[in-house]
């Protein structure tokens, strides 16, 4: 009697086996995962002990906004000092004696001669000057005068007492009778309504011989011509 109610067929015993797995599966992972919980929590907590601590704060903490602000301004200043240094530099405004580089020379030198090397060696001039006057003087051909620095933008006129002019440096000369006008245009004594008379007399009663030609023509003055006059040449 009893063994008939206790009594399993196949199927039931395969039911209740699979019954038991998923329940030992179930506590399996239930242990799994609270395992995982108090790992979890035991690092938050071990995170939390840590942070506290000065050294973490000093070393993770984020910054407050008036650090913040404080690190901006003071890079702020930082990049504007040096901004304004270096643009000081560039224009030649570091004053006489600062720099132990600059040399006063014992008498002026040629100021056709001179390359940036020797300028910026000069008290007053650094490398922007230095590359305006030689800039200018290529543009020129050669220089004529010391007073033709001060038509340089912003050059110093105390700088002309470092200098003189010595006529053995040839001078590069305008062609009157063969250049154009885009050519003749490129000097800095001549304009575009200039160089265009020229061509155009030229043109009309052909070879310019001398500068009395010029002179008829309204483009040039008397003070045009000369300034012009060392430059000119009517071959």
């Amino acid at each position: 009697m009893s063994k008939d109610h206790f009594y399993f067929n196949r199927n039931d015993r395969i039911v209740a086996l699979l019954l038991l797995a998923v329940i030992v599966g179930a506590n399996t992972v239930s242990h799994i995962r609270q395992g995982m919980i108090e790992k979890a929590r035991i690092e938050n907590d071990t995170i939390s002990l840590v942070s506290d601590t000065p050294a973490y704060q000093k070393r993770y903490a984020p910054p407050r906004v008036k650090d913040t602000i404080r690190t901006i301004v003071r890079t702020k200043r930082i990049y504007i000092k040096d901004t304004v240094y270096r643009y000081n530099s560039h224009q030649d405004s570091v004053r006489t004696g600062h720099n132990p580089s600059k040399t006063r020379p014992e008498s002026p030198l040629d100021l056709n001669m001179l390359d940036s090397t020797d300028l910026i060696k000069l008290p007053g001039i650094g490398p922007y000057f230095a590359s305006k006057i030689i800039t200018y003087r290529e543009q020129l051909g050669g220089y004529t005068r010391t007073s033709q620095l001060t038509e340089i933008n912003g050059l110093p006129d105390s700088l002309m007492k470092w200098f003189i002019i010595v006529d053995t440096v040839p001078l590069r000369r305008i062609l009157v009778n063969h250049e154009t006008v885009a050519e003749l245009r490129r000097h800095p004594y001549l304009n575009f309504y200039q160089a265009r008379a020229i061509v155009e007399f030229r043109r009309e009663r052909g070879k310019i011989t001398g500068p009395e030609q010029l002179s008829f023509l309204e483009e040039f003055t008397a003070q045009d011509l000369n300034i012009l006059l060392p430059y000119l040449d009517f071959r």
